[in-house]
């Protein structure tokens, strides 16, 4: 895997103060909406020397989105964040889910991004994991995370949408992206997206639901199988894919999703999903048993895509076919 590359349009970005804890971080952004790297960074506000357009600087990190997007228009990023009351009790109740493959698969990673002098991994829709990430890419290492999402209550350095990634071409070594896919209107348009900021020889690590219900309203579209998922993932040449949660994590999310089928109002919702989970958490434990039955991936709650963006291309559409390793074995030629 190559080294970062220099780029020599950073020599047009003007970095005006300190507005994000990664260094340079100017350099690897574009505008979005003209697509030109000519942005002055300021205390307030970010502006393009192009055409001219401006975005709004929330929370130290810049507002990054198109000034036409329909969903996320950047005039409506404000200083008004949720308080994120209620997560303290959200704590004490157990999580319907385990992750079988996140810490075997982020090691992996890591060891193909050890190749690399500096290694530069950008975080797509990273909420609040960016300690818990880390854990596993220590700066010491060489590798510096870039987190970006839409959420106003994340943990980002910039604010954008994953559909057109704020980002020039190649300048990543490394791409994560879990539980994101599935909340997006076009996933095919951000797979693209991740492949284009990604630099030839660079790592992907992807996590999509499958056997889920509903988990953010409105911004919940599209679920994925294993080979769902390996085919959206087509571009990329895979290293390994399988199973983060069984289905032992996919009933306990069933038996929970039909109690609240009963139920309304929010605070009921609330009781009603802790009592499941209280009395349901143990089934999850299942997973450990069956993450390796063949017969688990088809009724998984969740899977997992590792690969590499080769210059070769990735994989083909009979190769997917192939690839499948469930139990509910059939051929129609």
């Amino acid at each position: 895997m190559p080294d970062t590359p220099q780029i020599e349009r950073a020599t047009m970005t003007h970095f005006s103060g300190t507005i994000s804890r990664v260094d340079g971080l100017a350099s690897f952004v574009r505008c979005p909406d003209c697509h030109a790297g000519a942005l002055i960074f300021e205390q307030t506000k970010v502006s393009c020397r192009r055409c001219r357009a401006e975005f709004p600087v929330l929370k130290g990190s810049a507002v990054l989105l198109r000034h036409d997007n329909q969903v996320f228009p950047p005039q409506s990023f404000s200083g008004h964040l949720q308080t994120g009351r209620g997560k303290t009790f959200s704590r004490l109740i157990p999580s319907p889910s385990v992750n079988l493959s996140i810490e075997r698969s982020l090691y992996a990673f890591r060891k193909a991004l050890g190749k690399c002098q500096q290694s530069y991994v950008l975080v797509v829709g990273s909420g609040k994991q960016r300690k818990k990430l880390e854990r596993f890419f220590p700066a010491s290492e060489g590798i510096t995370l870039i987190c970006c999402d839409v959420d106003l209550n994340a943990d980002i350095d910039v604010f954008c949408d994953a559909h057109e990634l704020p980002f020039h071409e190649g300048v990543f070594q490394g791409v994560i992206t879990t539980a994101v896919l599935q909340h997006v209107l076009h996933p095919e348009r951000v797979a693209q997206e991740m492949l284009r900021v990604l630099a030839i020889g660079g790592v992907i690590y992807s996590e999509v639901a499958f056997m889920q219900q509903v988990c953010e309203g409105a911004y919940d579209y599209t679920r994925y199988s294993l080979s769902g998922h390996r085919l959206l993932l087509k571009e990329f040449r895979e290293i390994s894919a399988g199973v983060v949660a069984g289905p032992g994590t996919a009933l306990v999310w069933a038996v929970e999703n039909f109690v609240l089928s009963f139920m309304s109002g929010r605070r009921i919702r609330s009781v009603s999903k802790a009592v499941v989970r209280l009395f349901l958490f143990w089934i999850k434990y299942f997973d450990y048993f069956l993450k390796d039955k063949p017969a688990a991936i088809d009724g998984a709650s969740c899977t997992y895509f590792l690969g590499t963006k080769n210059a070769n291309g990735g994989t083909s559409d009979q190769e997917i076919v192939n690839n499948y390793v469930g139990e509910k074995h059939l051929r129609h030629v």
